[in-house]
């Protein structure tokens, strides 16, 4: 009977081993992703713009804490004090009928004595706390536009890391293609010298050729892995996760809109980057507003409630033993008189970092206005780029087909044929760097602008 059990159980853990090697040996299917899905992921795991979506949310807590500093502030204290000895005290012993001029010991109070004390503060008027409380808003402001700032910085670089995947993957699949071409001419060429119907430096040319674009091949190849693990970075993921990109750069480009390049009025204010120098200027007002602040008096009121036992034994729980009150409501009112300057000099100072602010504000909206005529510039390059290799390529595959016909016929080297070949590998590359870079200039155009 065991031995019936043990051969049971031993077959099970085996299929389950087995199981599990066959499970463990697939391959996991690659993520489907499109530039859509790309950007969102990366928009809700990008670590770098977690770090930012914290910082907002920090930023909304600081406000709170700000706010609270105005509220009341309640406070309690217990004090427990046992004396091992009872302080002694000196007074004149003639007040008990003693000789004048001796001192008579005496001992006041009890061994043991317990307060509770309540402590309520209220803050009536400080100016720099209204201040306080408008910086704050706008530090949130502030903030959350940094926050936009990181989203759409993260939004751009995925865009282009996209692109350029895409372009690696299509280049790299266009030099698949030739190669195979070329090997098979090669195989062709070789039954023509094993005829006797060509030379061998054909054959040698050919094979040199494919060599060389063999080689090309496992460096584009290494360079694609670079580009996917880039976006894989960008986005959030893990390095060995397996992704397959789903839009193609000619579906990309088929969606693109021509309106881009519609030169429209600039308005800086739509730029982050200029809102951001916004608040950063309105943050500096204030400052200069606090620095003002501090010639105005300050303003708040207290109340304490203490109750206080004295004992001669641990017994302050009884209901029955007493307990002395002390309330105290008061106004306290602090009024600047006189600093030496100091307070003056803080105002200059920050009168002084307003105006480097404006400057700043000034400057970026400059330099928006710049980086918006270069993107229009640079799309506009990139287009005429695009419209030449898209020419380009139609002539180089005529070229090439037209050399391979003539070297089957003899009419042409092995020689022609390779450069004839390079030259159409190379005039596809160009048009596909082409359509990357036109689609790269529309993504920093969108940018320059505002749009994103």
């Amino acid at each position: 009977m065991f031995s019936t059990i043990s051969n049971h159980t031993i077959l099970i853990v085996c299929i389950l081993l087995l199981s599990g090697t066959e499970l463990a040996g697939q391959t996991p299917e690659p993520m489907q992703v499109s530039l859509d899905k790309a950007r969102q992921h990366a928009l809700e795991h990008n670590l770098e713009l977690q770090n930012a979506r914290a910082d907002a949310r920090i930023a909304q807590r600081r406000v709170w804490e700000i706010t609270a500093q105005g509220l009341p502030q309640v406070s309690g204290s217990v004090g427990y004090q046992y004396f091992t000895d009872i302080p002694t005290n000196l007074i004149p012993a003639e007040f008990f009928g003693g000789q004048p001029g001796e001192f008579a010991e005496v001992q006041f109070g009890t061994e043991q004595n317990l307060s509770a004390s309540l402590n309520i503060n209220q803050l009536i008027f400080d100016g720099s706390y209204i201040v306080g409380l408008q910086a704050a808003r706008i530090f949130r402001e502030l903030s959350e536009r940094i926050f936009t700032r990181s989203e759409i910085e993260t939004r751009s670089m995925v865009t282009e890391t996209y692109y350029m995947c895409q372009a690696t993957d299509q280049n790299l699949e266009i030099m698949r293609q030739n190669l195979t071409n070329l090997e098979k001419t090669l195989f062709e060429t070789r039954k023509m010298f094993e005829a006797g119907f060509t030379d061998a430096i054909n054959v040698d040319q050919l094979r040199l050729t494919v060599a060389n674009l063999k080689n090309t091949i496992a460096n584009m190849e290494r360079q694609r892995e670079l580009s996917f693990n880039l976006l894989k970075f960008q986005m959030g993921l893990p390095l060995d996760t397996p992704i397959e990109l789903t839009d193609k750069l000619e579906s990309l480009f088929a969606s693109l809109s021509l309106e881009t390049l519609a030169v429209e009025e600039f308005d800086p204010s739509r730029h982050i980057d200029f809102r951001i120098l916004q608040s950063q200027e309105q943050m500096q007002l204030m400052a200069m507003r606090r620095e003002w602040s501090f010639y105005l008096p300050t303003v708040s009121a207290f109340y304490t409630r203490q109750e206080n036992a004295y004992r001669n034994e641990f017994n302050f729980f009884q209901s029955s033993q007493p307990w002395y009150p002390t309330s105290l409501v008061g106004v306290n009112i602090n009024i600047p008189i006189f600093s030496s300057g100091m307070r003056s000099s803080r105002v200059q100072q920050a009168r002084l970092e307003l105006e480097k602010a404006r400057n700043n504000t000034l400057q970026v909206e400059q330099s928006l206005r710049l980086q918006q005529q270069e993107a229009l510039s640079g799309i506009k390059t990139a287009l005429e780029k695009y419209s030449n290799e898209q020419e380009n390529l139609q002539l180089a595959e005529r070229i090439f087909n037209r050399t391979r016909i003539m070297f089957r016929e003899g009419l042409a080297s092995s020689l022609e044929l390779t450069q004839a070949s390079d030259q159409f590998i190379s005039t596809q590359a160009n048009y596909i760097n082409a359509m990357f870079e036109l689609l790269n200039a529309s993504n920093k155009l969108d940018k320059a602008m505002g749009r994103l």
